[in-house]
């Protein structure tokens, strides 16, 4: 059985958008919190448009999302979709419809980044490896995800425009970003099977045995496997950096 709760709360900050006739727009909060309880090895998907993703440990047994919408545009154009699967539960920031013929789905993908993910000043047309994404309408407002992930289940977060980080450390995860850096922490004493991807970034990484491979058509790509446990972590970004950081240096 999954346990629920989703509420939004809205709010008017300082003025701080573009002029309008001598007068400043005013710049929009809004924040949608959702509580869940997914079985045991189930994933936690988060898909994002404009905006950041980052993943950090729970407390406690339940999952917690918080999504804060920012920007001078009105916040209901931008839709926070929480879609229940027997893998377990994937939640999309949803932008307005381009184009009829490849609307918006917020599905599951089982893993995998972007298959396609291309963007112009009013348009992004995005595809995820495993399905689902849409062609959507761009507009003010961007969304900042904070998830926060018990140690039982497994992370995949992805963003077109924006950073993704986990801050995980003994957890299977998925970071993916096309136009950001991504970062995740990793615990020696853990270990992981790593593979790690830019096109136009680089890889910092000083602590962790990895191969680093350079390839013209393809970018820079780091990837083993050190320690015992059988975690894995997917990294990649378009024009990002990839960080692989040492937990233990954190605190």
């Amino acid at each position: 059985m999954k346990l629920l709760t989703l509420f939004v709360t809205a709010a008017i900050a300082m003025f701080g958008g573009p002029t309008i006739e001598g007068l400043r727009a005013p710049l929009v909060q809004e924040e949608m919190r959702w509580h869940g309880w997914v079985p045991t090895g189930q994933v936690v998907e988060i898909n994002n448009v404009h905006g950041n993703v980052r993943a950090e440990a729970a407390s406690g047994d339940e999952i917690e999302v918080i999504a804060l919408k920012e920007g001078s545009d009105d916040p209901a154009e931008v839709s926070i979709e929480v879609v229940e699967h027997k893998g377990g539960v994937t939640i999309c920031a949803v932008y307005p419809n381009a184009h009829s013929e490849h609307p918006f789905e917020c599905r599951p993908s089982h893993g995998g980044g972007f298959r396609m993910a291309a963007t112009s000043d009013s348009e992004a047309h995005i595809r995820w490896d495993n399905g689902g994404g849409g062609d959507v309408l761009l507009n003010d407002l961007r969304v900042d995800f904070v998830v926060r992930v018990p140690k039982r289940l497994r992370f995949i977060g992805r963003t077109v425009d924006g950073e993704v980080s986990a801050h995980l450390p003994e957890q299977d995860v998925e970071a993916h970003s096309v136009l950001g850096n991504v970062s995740v922490d990793m615990n020696p004493a853990v270990g992981a099977d790593v593979r790690a991807e830019t096109a136009m970034g680089q890889v910092i990484s000083c602590d962790f045995p990895l191969q680093l491979r350079s390839d013209h058509n393809h970018g820079l790509s780091a990837f083993g496997h050190f320690g015992r446990a059988r975690r894995m972590v997917r990294m990649k970004t378009g024009t990002g950096n990839i960080y692989l950081e040492n937990s233990r240096q954190l605190f």
